[in-house]
């Protein structure tokens, strides 16, 4: 079965390839567009969340604050006299079993450098990393990690992840209060 929307997606993207809007190439992309899902089907992947704007615009402007940072980082690591220390290998363990947001969390910390993906366990909501400055606290890599992932969530998530995810924090800042 054809999705229409990933033929428009994909037709666009073709249109700006080329660079130029015209009826040939518009049916040129919508061939190419058909024939694409047509030998390479993907399975659905279900997004039953909701788009919240201003989370999302939050999640938006800390990525490239982290970005940027993290890239200044990474270069000083790279000149720095210093040899650079070991890598270092941490598993996180995430709040959400959704595979979209796990993957697009993954996605988000992989993008910054200093930080790679291993391998997502979408069963037991586990993500390997690889950690490029593994001299560093890696307690605040993981931090940084829960902290992406509760931006996502909370743009991106369904209203289920969104309060289970604010229950599982308000119940883990209780315990920290009751040391």
């Amino acid at each position: 079965m054809i999705r229409w929307r990933a033929v428009a997606a994909l037709t666009v993207l073709w249109l700006l390839l080329w660079g130029d809007v015209t009826p040939l190439l518009v049916v040129g992309g919508i061939v190419v567009a058909v024939v694409v899902l047509l030998v390479f089907p993907f399975p659905s992947a279900e997004w039953d969340g909701t788009l919240r704007p201003w989370p999302f615009a939050v999640l938006v402007s800390r990525f490239a604050v982290d970005l940027v940072v993290a890239s200044f980082q990474v270069a000083w690591l790279a000149v720095r006299p210093k040899p650079l220390g070991p890598g270092a290998l941490i598993q996180v363990q995430l709040h959400t079993r959704s595979e979209w947001l796990l993957t697009l969390t993954g996605e988000l910390i992989s993008l910054v450098p200093g930080t790679l993906l291993i391998e997502i366990d979408a069963d037991n909501g586990k993500m390997g990393l690889h950690v490029l400055d593994g001299s560093r606290d890696l307690a605040d890599t993981e931090r940084e990690v829960l902290e992406q992932e509760r931006r996502v969530i909370a743009a991106l998530g369904s209203r289920d992840e969104y309060a289970a995810y604010c229950t599982a924090g308000q119940e883990s800042n209780d315990e920290e209060a009751g040391r």
